[in-house]
């Protein structure tokens, strides 16, 4: 007899009050979940995902140092996807702190910059816009922040570190709110690359 059963999963997307469940069914005997076809993620949106990733960091280290949060969002779960082996990383907001003249530290930002750097780089070759007023966007875009981090680590921007370091780098908060506020570069950032990968031709599978 083919019997199916259903499991029960406490759900936590909007629209399903906590404390309500919703079942999934079981696989048929003989199947596994791992057997049904997973999406298929091309390159560029693959670099646009680890490039928030790091702005997301970036981000709630620069907010919760201004507001601290005992329990900020956590980011591990999409550190751990996107294959980053560094857990240090995850302590990002917890470490961020501000100085009595109000400058930040943000913990491990020499990396977390060079990343974001690096994965610009890395969505222009892959959006071919090399010689495009797009592409001319980013590389101002990764300019601002090598100056970043010049200004707050002299020399770090020529030689930036391959792996998280610890030291605390403090840089005026303006500076930073520049960059990681509301209006700052990081969302322009963010929003010129969620704009490449929309125009981005759909690929079989997705």
């Amino acid at each position: 007899m083919n019997i199916r059963r259903k499991f029960m999963i406490k759900s936590t997307f909007p629209g399903n009050p906590e404390g309500h469940f919703q079942s999934i069914p079981s696989p048929l005997p003989g199947s596994r979940f791992e057997d049904h076809p997973r999406p298929i993620h091309s390159p560029l949106e693959l670099h646009v995902r680890r490039l928030r990733y790091f702005i997301d960091i970036l981000e709630s280290g620069y907010r919760y140092a201004l507001l601290p949060d005992p329990l900020p969002l956590s980011q591990r779960a999409e550190r751990i996807a996107l294959g980053i082996d560094l857990p240090e990383l995850d302590t990002v907001p917890l470490w961020s702190v501000t100085r009595a003249d109000g400058a930040v530290a943000i913990p491990f930002i020499e990396f977390i910059v060079t990343q974001i750097s690096r994965t610009l780089e890395a969505v222009a070759d892959e959006a071919g816009l090399s010689g495009s007023a797009a592409g001319e966007e980013l590389v101002l875009a990764r300019g601002s922040l090598r100056r970043i981090l010049e200004q707050g680590s002299p020399g770090s921007a020529t030689s930036a570190p391959d792996l998280p370091r610890l030291g605390d780098i403090f840089l005026p908060r303006d500076l930073l709110d520049a960059v990681c506020g509301p209006e700052g570069l990081l969302r322009t950032i963010a929003g010129q690359c969620e704009t490449l990968l929309a125009a981005e031709p759909v690929r079989p599978g997705h």
